[in-house]
């Protein structure tokens, strides 16, 4: 059976170095997380999941990583309108 989706969570200062192309393409990939595991067909995978990587939106982690994401988005679009 194949893995579920996962993202590596980036931190703020990494975030910043992405250009819009890239923070969208980011987002994208936070959304099309499955929402928990719960509701996955990957129960039985809980053992080879690598708790480095968001594998599920109830991660704990999803939530600031995504506003953090808009965050950055929101500032360098902002940016790039100044200009």
């Amino acid at each position: 059976m194949v893995l579920p989706r996962r993202i590596r969570p980036l931190t703020s200062a990494e975030l910043g170095h992405l250009t819009v192309d890239r923070l969208l393409a980011y987002r994208k990939q936070a959304l099309c997380l499955e929402n928990s595991l719960a509701a996955s067909d990957y129960t039985d995978l809980t053992h080879r999941l690598d708790n480095t990587y968001i594998w599920f939106k109830d991660d704990p982690r999803w939530l600031p990583l995504y506003t953090s994401i808009l965050d950055e988005l929101a500032r360098k679009q902002n940016r790039d309108d100044a200009v």
